[in-house]
């Protein structure tokens, strides 16, 4: 059989492509996140706002459910190509729309509320979470080995809002200076290089992109030259007949799938342990640490909250670099890496319950202290949560 071999370049660039495509996965909210500390400033909710973005991601949880019950009764006839358009035409439409509405608010139960944001904002995380079964369904059709392509894009979601951010400068800094009249103290806070605006438009300049690669990925043959479709088993047979029997023969096309690496076997009973692991990390990775960030880090300063922020989308991303290199890890390596993440968590818990006035509250050490320990627990955790196990 001869087989077509792909140009470097063409395999090169659809490799790019799949994952600027994938950037649209989580971009967008995750940049969000990492804006708060400039939105909560002038939000009516202050430093509530995070807790009721955890709530609105908390929410948006139920996208996939939809997702999976849209899928169950077409079965084969499913296609997910019409879903990832909408994700992410709409995830763009939605950065435009917000980038000019974040701060309207509405009189809503007895005071000022940012419907706008919570509207877009719980909008954007049920699709993002969709896109996490989406887009995962759409690269069946390619070779196992761009699923490195996915996790890299997954990965830059975290990475590329922290750039913009440092970018952006800290901004939202509280300094409290005395008023005209001299009887009191009012807040001046700090104004960053460019306005959430702008941010939020250079996040929907990224979904742009990643709606492009989409496209040509879709509408060029760049998946064909770099022969990066999965390959199937397709076989034809015809019966003999008996005027001739070498007139129908049994014709056998077979284009043989490329060897893949062999995933360990496990037990019943070790999958259900390992997916109960993994049921308590996400839960406490993104349930119940992100309702207590304000509480953890406040007490620490605006440059503390401001830096956890930052590093800890960044977290997330570098364990998902780390896992392109390390593709298995040990189930005993797996239980101590929940273990060590559920310990940081309970004194992430702690200092939070303690909160406004903690240990080592106003101090530059515990600043550093509270921030390691955010950015450590995410680390950890989600680096033990993306992996295939080996029974080591």
């Amino acid at each position: 059989m001869i087989r077509h071999v792909p140009a470097q370049w063409a395999r090169t660039t659809c490799f790019i492509l799949v994952a600027v495509m994938n950037l649209s996965a989580w971009i967008d909210v995750q940049g969000l996140i990492v804006e708060i500390p400039l939105i909560v400033t002038q939000a009516p909710e202050g430093w509530a706002l995070p807790s009721a973005t955890s709530i609105c991601l908390s929410v948006a949880n139920i996208a996939p459910i939809i997702i999976v019950l849209l899928h169950w009764p077409q079965g084969n006839r499913f296609s997910e190509i019409p879903y990832i358009y909408l994700i992410i035409v709409v995830d763009l439409l939605l950065c435009c729309v917000l980038a000019f509405t974040w701060q309207r608010t509405i009189f809503l139960f007895g005071r000022e509320r940012s419907v706008w944001f919570f509207g877009s904002f719980i909008t954007l995380a049920m699709l993002d979470c969709s896109s996490s079964l989406v887009f995962f369904d759409y690269m069946k059709r390619f070779r196992d080995h761009y699923l490195t392509a996915v996790f890299l894009g997954e990965a830059l979601t975290g990475i590329i809002p922290m750039f913009l951010l440092l970018a952006q400068g800290v901004g939202g800094e509280a300094t409290c200076v005395l008023t005209i009249n001299g009887t009191s103290l009012e807040p001046i806070y700090s104004e960053p290089r460019f306005s959430v605006k702008i941010y939020i438009l250079l996040l929907g300049c990224i979904m742009v992109v990643s709606l492009i690669s989409f496209i040509l990925l879709r509408w060029t043959n760049i998946v064909a030259l770099a022969d990066a479709v999965q390959p199937v088993i397709h076989q034809t047979e015809e019966l003999a007949t008996d005027t001739d029997p070498n007139e129908n023969r049994l014709m056998v096309f077979v284009i043989e799938p490329p060897e893949s690496k062999s995933r360990p076997q496990m037990t019943r009973r070790v999958f259900i342990f390992l997916l109960l692991i993994n049921t308590i990390n996400s839960t406490i990775l993104f349930g119940g640490l992100p309702s207590l960030s304000t509480y953890a880090l406040l007490p620490y300063g605006q440059k503390a909250f401001y830096y956890s922020s930052l590093l800890t989308p960044a977290a997330y991303s570098v364990a998902l670099l780390i896992n392109l290199r390390w593709e298995t890890i040990a189930i005993r390596a797996t239980v101590i890496g929940s273990v060590i993440g559920l310990m940081l968590s309970i004194f992430i818990v702690i200092i939070a319950t303690q909160s406004p006035c903690p240990w080592w509250s106003d101090t530059t050490h515990g600043a550093i202290i509270i921030v390691i320990s955010w950015f450590l627990v995410t680390l950890i955790i989600a680096f033990s949560a993306n992996h295939y196990w080996s029974s080591n």
